[in-house]
């Protein structure tokens, strides 16, 4: 009971301060009044990212461009603290499926990796793999195939 007594006085004696120093603020700059009513509007920023991450043939193996691309999305992925960043790993036509399937993965998982040691927590990372395109889909192109995308 007197701890509650004494932390409703001690909440009432910091909103007085907090009142006089509003009080204060008025006087001081009466202009201001508006700007010290109104609450901070958030600011919304939109940032375009690059969402592949391009690959050498038959390499899992991250390059510097690579690298300077999921630079550039670690402090946006920091900021998210909900929900899951989705890596897909893809390959090119050449090769077998199961072999195509285990290098996407070992791309999604380079990435991932990358990300994890450059303060990413782990558990919003979810590396996946695609394996190869459809063949016949349009626009197909065995230098652009093989990457990783990032998905928000």
């Amino acid at each position: 009971m007197k701890k509650l007594f004494i932390l409703s006085a001690l909440t009432f004696l910091s909103a007085c301060q907090h009142q006089a120093n509003f009080k204060s603020a008025n006087v001081i700059k009466p202009h201001l009044d508006a700007e010290i009513l109104s609450e901070p509007e958030q600011q919304k920023v939109e940032i375009e990212l690059q969402r592949f991450v391009y690959f050498d043939f038959n390499s899992s193996q991250l390059s510097a461009e690579s690298k300077l691309v999921l630079d550039s999305h670690i402090d946006a992925m920091k900021i998210i603290k909900q929900g899951k960043i989705v890596l897909q790993g893809h390959t090119d036509q050449v090769g077998d499926e199961e072999y195509n399937h285990g290098l996407a993965k070992q791309r999604a998982t380079s990435v991932w990796v990358y990300l994890v040691e450059s303060g990413i927590s782990e558990e919003h990372l979810v590396a996946v793999s695609m394996g190869k395109g459809a063949e016949d889909r349009e626009g197909a192109d065995p230098t652009t195939d093989r990457h990783v995308e990032i998905m928000y």
